[in-house]
C-alpha cells in the first residue's frame, strides 16, 4: 500500500514531467542558453521553509537568481577556520567571486521556527534539542536579546515581537555578510549592493529595506 508520504513523492515526480514538457519538449529557448552556463545578477540568502520558496515569491525563473537556502536565512560572521560558516558562504562566495552577482539579498520571513528556537532559548527556555539545530540558531540569539531588551515593559504582542526579532535577525546576516572582506570590498566599490527583505506569509506581501537601515516597509501592491 502506498502511503501519504509516498504519494507526496510522486506528486513532486508528475511535477518534473510537466516541467521537463514544458522546457524540454516545447520551447527549449531558456534551458538550451541556460545548458552553456549560468549569468544570475541577484543573490538570495532564504530559509529552508517550505513556505518562502524564493523563485515563487519574486516571480523567477531558472537562471535569475542564485540561492542559498538554509535555516532562519542565517549568515555567521566571519571565523578563520570555521567550518560551520564555510557551508553557507561557500554559496556565498562562488556567487560574488565567480559569478559576479551585483545584488546580494537576505531574505527572512513570518513564522519563522529558527527564530522562534533562538527567541526561546534568548527567553531562558532549552534549547532545541537537536544535535546541529541548537547551535545554529545561536547565530540569531544576539538580535533576540536586543528585540527583548527593548521591550522590556512588555507592550508588543507576541506576534509583533517575533516579527521583530525575525527583521532584526535579517541585518544582523546581512552585518555578518559585510565582516567578509571579498564583500565589503565590493560593496564599497560599487559592484554590490546588499538588501534586506522579510516576506509576511499572512498577507503574502514583501517587505523590503535598505541594508544601512533597519526600516521595513512593504512592498506596494
Amino acid at each position: 500500500m502506498i502511503n501519504d508520504h509516498t504519494d507526496s513523492y510522486f506528486v513532486l515526480l508528475r511535477g518534473a514531467r510537466r516541467f521537463h514538457e514544458a522546457e524540454y519538449q516545447g520551447d527549449r529557448t531558456l534551458m538550451a542558453r541556460l545548458s552553456q552556463g549560468q549569468e544570475p545578477d541577484v543573490l538570495i540568502i532564504a530559509c529552508s521553509d517550505s513556505r518562502v520558496d524564493p523563485a515563487l515569491i519574486f516571480g523567477a525563473r531558472p537562471g535569475d537568481i542564485f540561492v542559498v537556502r538554509v535555516v532562519a536565512n542565517l549568515v555567521p560572521p566571519r571565523r578563520p577556520g570555521d567550518a560551520t560558516a564555510y557551508a553557507v558562504m561557500a554559496a556565498v562566495e562562488y556567487g560574488v567571486k565567480a559569478l559576479g552577482v551585483s545584488h546580494l539579498v537576505v531574505c527572512g520571513h513570518s513564522h519563522c521556527g529558527g527564530i522562534t528556537a533562538a527567541m526561546d532559548t534568548a527567553r531562558g527556555q532549552e534549547p532545541p534539542p537537536f544535535e546541529c539545530l541548537g547551535p545554529w540558531v545561536e547565530l540569531a540569539d544576539g538580535a533576540c536579546r536586543e528585540v527583548l531588551a527593548e521591550d522590556s515593559e512588555g507592550e508588543r504582542t507576541d506576534a509583533e515581537t517575533a516579527t521583530a526579532a525575525e527583521q532584526r535577525s535579517v541585518f544582523k546576516s546581512v552585518a555578518n555578510l559585510r565582516s567578509y572582506a571579498w564583500i565589503q570590498e565590493r560593496v564599497e566599490s560599487g559592484d554590490l549592493t546588499l538588501h534586506g527583505c522579510w516576506f509576511d506569509i499572512d498577507t503574502g506581501k514583501l517587505w523590503t529595506a535598505d541594508a544601512d537601515t533597519a526600516v521595513f516597509r512593504p512592498l506596494p501592491v
